[in-house]
């Protein structure tokens, strides 16, 4: 049975919801159905006609804006001509996108080998753990504190992100708390410092007197007591996007350095972080390396279909060519998600996405500094493009509202956490904004946002700003 727009019964789709649904984020309970009738830019559309702002782009995901009108032609013409085939067929469409980001897109650059495509940016984690653990024959991995890599068996290992490990916690924290037994401990598994670990009283990162960040020294001493024989690879966002935070500058260059040195692969992950999401195609090309492998998804497609990649090395494509690769994934290289990815990177191409995303971000920098002064529960603040960071403290102390930070759980009281009263308060203005993290806000949008839309987004970050600030939430 399918249903035009005009005749859904909307009461009907929130009981079939409450109902017949597993719920995340929230018990059964809690859990309240925010129906979306359509989307439109960065816009969500509820069936009573009002129109959400998003700034939180979904996931950080829809690069293009909701619904482009180049990449859903595409994909209806693909349905035209398929219906499925799998990985092992050659179509146009798969050559097409690998040619697209190997030539056109990263065509400067010596190193890449070739790519595999997969479905969701977990599966290219998976894949590219794996493809780092046959070509050096190694079996352990380093990850660091806070990141997230996703949220599958062996993604999940890498994430290191408390309250985003695919756990269950109650309606309160002291009610019910579970992680999956294995999920949080894995022998091949080492976690190093984050970025931003060691830091003096101002809230500067510390070197040692070679000028080497204590988190890299860290990283680099725990490798070599392992055994850089014994490790495989390090694996890293360079920017940390459930995690949000930024790294200091030098952090990305000296962590390849240091791979480089003891003869172990840097796994890039760009599932949030590329296709211009940073205001260049990847956000390693702001500090002047190159990784060994870089995952992908997301911006892949603009999530108008699932659709994620793995890229290799040429070194370590020609060897994965020496070998028959027992690898089965059903949906990879689907060519209805390759249409998409096809069409999406070509608009971004000709329309000049990148470039927009990176004047956007200038933008909305000015526009933080501006709320930054009148506003003092604004702490730090970084990012580039369509993706920021902003850490919210308490006005008077200066110091995180919650203690944990970000190894907090989601069995904490919400109206006690800072993001998320800000977003509640934001939704008053028709603006979805705010954060993961309890202390700290990650702000997005598509990567051609208008500047009409910033202003918007931070009118109600301002508005709700005050209200933070004026402490009555801890009141009620």
């Amino acid at each position: 049975m399918s249903l035009t727009v005009q005749k859904i019964n909307w009461e009907q789709v929130k009981e079939w919801d409450r109902k017949y649904l597993m719920r995340t984020f929230s018990t059964q309970n809690e859990y309240q159905p925010v129906p979306i009738e359509s989307t439109e830019g960065d816009y969500l559309i509820m069936p009573d006609g009002t129109r959400l702002l998003d700034f939180f782009n979904q996931l950080y995901c829809v690069n293009l804006g909701q619904k482009n009108l180049k990449v859903n032609a595409a994909i209806k013409e693909a349905l035209d001509r398929y219906g499925f085939v799998w990985d092992t067929y050659a179509t146009d469409y798969k050559a097409q996108a690998a040619k697209i980001i190997i030539e056109d897109i990263l065509g400067d650059e010596d190193w890449p080998g070739k790519v595999r495509f997969v479905s969701t940016g977990s599966e290219a984690v998976e894949t590219a753990l794996n493809i780092a653990r046959l070509y050096t024959n190694r079996p352990l991995v380093v990850t660091r504190e806070h990141d997230y890599h996703g949220w599958t068996g062996g993604a999940a290992t890498v994430t290191r992100l408390r309250s985003y490990r695919s756990g269950l916690v109650g309606e309160n924290s002291e009610s019910f708390s579970a992680q999956i037994p294995g999920s949080s401990y894995n022998s091949a598994v080492l976690m190093a410092p984050s970025p931003n670990m060691f830091q003096d009283s101002n809230g500067n990162c510390l070197k040692d007197e070679n000028g080497e960040l204590l988190s890299v020294k860290y990283t680099r001493r725990m490798i070599e007591n392992y055994g850089p024989e014994q490790v495989a690879a390090v694996i890293t966002e360079v920017s940390q996007g459930a995690g949000s935070a930024m790294p200091p500058y030098e952090y990305i260059p000296q962590i390849r350095k240091l791979t480089k040195e003891l003869g172990v692969l840097w796994i890039n992950d760009e599932v949030l972080t590329g296709f211009g999401r940073t205001g260049k195609w990847f956000g390693y090309q702001h500090y002047g390396v190159q990784p060994d492998i870089i995952t992908m998804g997301k911006g892949l497609s603009s999530s108008s279909l699932p659709a994620g990649a793995v890229l290799v090395s040429k070194e370590i494509a020609a060897f994965m060519d020496k070998h028959r690769w027992e690898s089965v994934s059903t949906y990879a290289g689907h060519p209805v998600a390759m249409a998409a990815v096809c069409a999406n990177l070509e608009v971004m191409m000709e329309e000049n996405y990148v470039e927009q995303a990176k004047n956007s971000g200038e933008y909305i920098r000015n526009k933080l500094e501006l709320l930054q002064e009148k506003h003092k529960s604004i702490g730090n603040f970084d990012g580039y493009g369509l993706l920021w960071i902003v850490d919210i403290v308490n006005a008077k102390t200066k110091t995180p509202y919650v203690k944990l930070d970000r190894n907090f759980t989601h069995g904490m009281n919400p109206n006690q956490i800072p993001t998320q009263i800000i977003m509640k308060k934001a939704l008053e203005k028709g603006v979805l904004i705010g954060g993961v993290m309890p202390n700290t806000m990650r702000i997005g949008a598509s990567l051609n946002v208008s500047r009409e839309d910033i202003d918007k987004a931070m009118d109600a970050l301002d508005y709700a700003l005050d209200y933070l600030e004026s402490e009555e939430w801890q009141q009620s």
